[in-house]
């Protein structure tokens, strides 16, 4: 701000309302108030609404007499002409014209004057700088909270944020002994976010914590509206005594035009394109040849936000808090259902069209926009569900998550998948699609079967061949599919015969029909796989080799790396662990690139055992620490119990044979309370290390191990693992191997360290953002760490800063 006061006559700053635009050019002008020898002036607009009194109001607020021989512009000009002086011209919005026209003359005719505006959009003036604000920084919270007492943002990574300063400092003016804590760090992080950073929703937020808990004011963020109040607190102008009002202070000076889109575009929960708010806001009072005119000139009035830099197209988004009010408006306007309908309608073909694309060479692609469409998708699956007796809803919301299981299950979203087939299915009837509601029953049982719940992965399937059997008849496309829901269940709760029988009666009907290669495909990796727990080796490697070349073919990636993890299982259970080795290195690089964590987890897992077997513990140690990591941020605890198991088996290979005994023994326990490893390679391994355990104890300090470790808890055994020698100690690694870093990811580390945000390193390395997010959350993982601000620590103690580079 400085830089451009120096260098400009004119800096407008723009910002929705509350934002801060005031509050920052008074801290701007006290910053260079030094350097103008007549002073800085500030003049006030908010309750002026009679444009021909704004020089008058001007030259008063310099406190000049009105002259009797002057027009008031002629006075104020003859004033000012040879004044070194700043101009704070503050809330010009509903005075435009006149504040342009002002300007305009005070800028070609006082050649020395600066003027600093503040705006809901541009003045438009030749020269003018602009300095859009969007809110104070804000902490990135996820939208699934850590489990309490596990990874909470501590009090110093928060006050980095100037949101949470501005919302600490507030607190403390009501309760003096206010202070951020674990247990209220993440609330606060949370309120600052959802708020999109406002000066003025903070403070709003701020002044409840006499009589709220943090958490509270939290939950009661839905009802914003209601709980932003400002009460009896002082030094808030009187249109801004609610958020509420300061949003209506916009609205009330939009066109007609412009009010109407601005209502529609609040129906989009994660943004939209151009082309996406021509087809769902178009229409009744908006034709879509206005969309794109009407769009900017909102943009230009800081009510919708654009990206449009690092982008193939452009975004636009209401704030969070604005859109909350646009809704209203959209109730309000009797509109709300039809457009909701057109914004299911736009995201169910768009998902549909993605579906098959995700089992092909771009799926990466399509997995990115599918992410970036998360919360657009989530609104119109909440849409079909909403209280309607129209069926078609419910059909569509099942099309829907059906066409996303690919997505949910690579990205990481599969209980969030299934709970949405539970309510959909719950709402089924007669009038749905025997095929659609086939479908969705089998995907239903694959998401409880990645979860591990047998049971309901065992009805599922089996209701699905009932629909397809009762009443589809012999279409061998669909009774296959069917038969894949039902094998998965047989495979869940352990019956591998009946599972493989079931499994070649559906590759035999899917060759008949037409089918794609992809479905041919899938049956084949898990026939694979069954063939394994089956020790039909011969039988797997055949059918996973099959499995391999249509992957290969197809160029789908997420495939190739299962059938490539599965064939490193194949490789191990054969004692061949270099070829075990190879395997699940590149099933792990295609899973990293792909941001598939839940899968890539627990493949580091089976990598870590192979190294095991190969001697190489160090790397075994750092891949079970990875894995963990992975498995706690999804609060994955079956995968936790299983890197115990890991822990254990290297705590056995480093000489600590009762350690090893006790976390086995743990491990065990925790098992017992969710789900039993599937996988035969693992169970293998866990009897080998049990038995070494065994052999290199007494019989009475083995029981004792096994005593000691069966009674902790999984945070107690995860503390007692962490405490072990389970690696060497090396010397600080040099950059090319620093943390197991790849060369790039060492690249993304030292930008980090520079202070660039994500957009600003995908721009300086020619990366997608969403690549660059990628990069980032396997520095954390691989290094261990869970802030940014770690990474900076990190990479100065590792000679991966700009200067050491």
């Amino acid at each position: 701000m400085e830089d451009l006061l120096s260098t400009s006559r004119l800096v407008t700053l723009t910002g929705a309302g509350g934002c801060g635009k005031t509050r920052l050019a008074i801290q701007a002008a006290n910053m260079v108030s030094e350097s103008f020898a007549d002073g800085v002036w500030l003049v006030d607009f908010t309750r002026l609404n009679e444009p021909a009194l704004l020089p008058q109001l001007v030259l008063q607020s310099l406190g000049i007499q009105m002259p009797q021989n002057q027009s008031p512009i002629e006075a104020l000009l003859a004033f000012v002409r040879s004044k070194k002086m700043l101009l704070i011209l503050d809330n010009c919005e509903h005075l435009s014209e006149a504040c342009t026209q002002l300007v305009q003359e005070l800028v070609c005719d006082a050649t020395v004057v600066k003027i600093l505006a503040t705006s809901r959009e541009p003045l438009g003036i030749a020269g003018e700088r602009i300095y859009p604000l969007a809110g104070l920084a804000w902490p990135a919270i996820g939208r699934d909270a850590v489990e309490k007492g596990k990874n909470y943002l501590d009090a110093q990574t928060l006050m980095v944020y100037d949101a949470v300063r501005l919302f600490v400092e507030r607190a403390r003016a009501i309760t003096p002994e206010f202070n951020v804590l674990p247990d209220n760090a993440r609330a606060i992080g949370e309120i600052c976010q959802r708020l999109d950073g406002l000066p003025l929703a903070i403070e709003l937020a701020s002044a409840r914590v006499n009589v709220l808990t943090i958490q509270e004011i939290a939950d009661r963020l839905d009802d914003r509206f209601a709980l932003l109040t400002s009460g009896q607190r002082t030094g808030i102008e009187e249109r801004h005594r609610t958020l509420h009002a300061a949003i209506e202070w916009s609205h009330a000076l939009l066109s007609t035009e412009e009010q109407v889109l601005h209502r529609r575009l609040a129906v989009f929960a994660g943004g939209c394109t151009l082309d996406m708010a021509e087809g769902v806001c178009s229409g009744e009072g908006l034709s879509k040849e206005r969309t794109l005119d009407i769009l900017s000139s909102l943009v230009n009035k800081s009510l919708v936000v654009a990206e449009t830099s690092e982008r193939a197209q452009a975004r636009y988004h209401l704030l969070e808090t604005i859109r909350s009010y646009a809704l209203e408006k959209l109730e309000q306007a009797g509109e709300a259902a039809q457009l909701r309908d057109r914004h299911l309608a736009l995201f169910l073909a768009r998902a549909e069209e993605a579906a098959p694309k995700l089992g092909e060479a771009h799926q990466q692609l399509w997995l990115n926009w599918l992410e970036e469409e998360h919360d657009n998708l989530r609104a119109a699956l909440t849409w079909t569900l909403a209280d309607s007796p129209d069926s078609r809803h419910i059909e569509a919301g099942l099309r829907m998550a059906s066409a996303l299981v690919r997505f949910w299950e690579i990205r990481g979203f599969v209980q969030e998948g299934l709970i949405w087939f539970e309510r959909l299915l719950a709402r089924t009837d007669e009038k749905i699609s025997p095929v659609i509601r086939v479908n969705a029953l089998v995907f239903a049982s694959f998401l409880t079967m990645f979860l591990g719940n047998a049971p309901a992965t065992l009805a599922y399937g089996r209701e699905a061949v009932e629909v397809a059997e009762g009443v589809i008849g012999e279409d061998n496309a669909v009774l296959a599919f069917a038969l894949a829901g039902l094998g998965s269940g047989a495979r869940a709760v352990g019956d591998y015969q009946t599972a493989f029988t079931i499994g070649e009666r559906a590759i035999q009907l899917i060759r008949g029909s037409t089918e794609s290669s992809f479905y041919l495909g899938m049956a084949f990796l898990s026939q694979g796989d069954i063939a394994i727990q089956l020790g039909k080796y011969d039988i797997a490697r055949e059918r996973l080799e099959e499995s391999l070349a249509l992957a290969q073919q197809d160029g789908d990636a997420f495939r190739i790396a299962h059938t490539y993890n599965t064939l490193g299982d194949l490789a191990r259970l054969e004692q061949n662990y270099t070829a075990a080795k190879n395997a699940y290195e590149n099933s792990a690089a295609l899973l990293r690139e792909l941001g598939a964590q839940r899968d890539l987890a627990s493949v580091l897992s089976n990598l870590a055992y192979a190294c095991l077997r190969l001697g190489d513990i160090e790397s075994a140690s750092m891949l079970f620490n990875e894995s963990m990591r992975i498995h706690q941020s999804q609060h994955n605890l079956p995968g936790e119990a299983e890197c115990l198991n890991g822990f254990a088996a290297t705590a056995v290979m480093v000489g600590l044979p009762a350690a090893g005994a006790r976390l086995l023994a743990a491990a065990a326990g925790i098992i017992k309370q969710s789900t039993p490893s599937g996988w035969l390679a693992t169970r293998v391994e866990v009897e080998r290390y049990v038995d070494l355990a065994r052999s290199r104890l007494s019989e009475a300090e083995f029981q004792e191990a096994q005593r000691i470790g069966g009674a902790l808890s999984l945070e107690q055994a995860l503390d007692y693992a962490e405490k072990l020698p389970l690696k060497t100690e090396k010397a600080p690694l040099s950059k090319e191997t620093s943390g197991g870093l790849t060369r790039r990811e060492r690249e993304v580390v030292m930008l980090i360290s520079q202070g660039m945000t994500n957009g600003e390193i995908a721009a300086e390395l020619v990366l997608s953002k969403r690549t660059v997010e990628t990069h980032v959350s396997n520095i954390l993982s691989k290094v261990g760490l869970s802030s940014r601000a770690q990474i900076i620590r990190w990479a100065m103690d590792h000679g991966l800063t700009k200067t050491s580079a």
